[in-house]
């Protein structure tokens, strides 16, 4: 045993070796060329939890993810119930979210709000109907995404819902 401990010291000393030959890796990835960033949103879209409150009729939201690029509002801070989500894209590309949700909902359909061109994914539940609507909508190589999902029956619109906040967001960007 303590001859084949021996025996893997070199190895082990071979691995931690820096290679003096091999290229400098810089420490962040340059920035791209030609990217045009959209307008700032405020934190959570600039909505407020009582604006989500009093606009989807779930009483105990709690806003349990709350940072520069995005919000998360639950019923009682559980996972378990009705989701609402903004979120920020800076430099990401809106086509690849508009392919993933053309393969996961119901429809998927251009929308313009405000000006602003993007689009509107439903999601159909077979007890519930119509519960989910995502609105993503562009702004040069940004975008942002509203995310409306109910759990239980009685809710308003979704989309009425995902309508007004993405709205609401448009107008607070500065």
């Amino acid at each position: 045993m303590l001859a084949a401990a021996a025996a893997m010291i070199p190895v082990l000393a071979a691995c931690s070796e820096s290679d003096s030959t091999s290229p400098e890796v810089p420490s962040s990835p340059p920035t791209a060329q030609g990217v045009t960033h959209g307008p700032f949103f405020p934190q959570c879209g600039g909505i407020s939890d009582e604006t989500m409150t009093e606009l989807t009729r779930v009483p105990g939201l709690v806003n349990t993810a709350k940072n520069s690029v995005g919000c998360q509002w639950l019923a009682g801070g559980g996972i378990v119930g009705p989701h609402f989500s903004f979120s920020w894209y800076r430099g990401s590309p809106i086509g690849r979210e508009r392919k993933t949700e053309e393969l996961s909902r119901a429809s998927v359909e251009d929308i313009n709000i405000e000006g602003h061109d993007g689009f509107i994914a439903v999601g159909e539940d077979p007890i519930l109907g119509t519960n989910l609507c995502e609105i993503g909508i562009q702004y040069d190589d940004d975008f942002i995404e509203w995310s409306i999902s109910f759990a239980q029956k009685p809710f308003p619109d979704p989309c009425d819902v995902a309508k007004e906040v993405t709205r609401q967001s448009i107008v607070n960007a500065k």
